[in-house]
């Protein structure tokens, strides 16, 4: 585990004493559970999210061209001489 330093509002560090003092709940655990849970809602909100590259991917799979025939109606209509 790694240590780290964080502000918190004074009501906020109050309640989690509160709670921790109750016996039931460990300060750093509290903490530690309310980190996770916002990172838990922040990565389901994140992957909800529409990614536009999904779109394009495959987009033309599946586009069938005649490779023959294209060459043959440049050459009839003079783009390729």
């Amino acid at each position: 585990m790694i240590r780290t330093q964080v502000y918190l509002p004074d009501e906020l560090y109050r309640e989690l004493k509160l709670l921790a003092a109750s016996g039931k709940y460990k300060f750093s655990e509290l903490l530690r559970e309310g980190v996770e849970e916002v990172i838990r809602k922040k990565k389901k909100k994140a992957k909800g999210k529409h990614d536009p590259w999904k779109d394009f991917i495959g987009a033309i799979k599946g586009v069938k061209t005649d490779a023959v025939k294209d060459i043959d109606d440049y050459y009839k209509t003079g783009v390729v001489k």
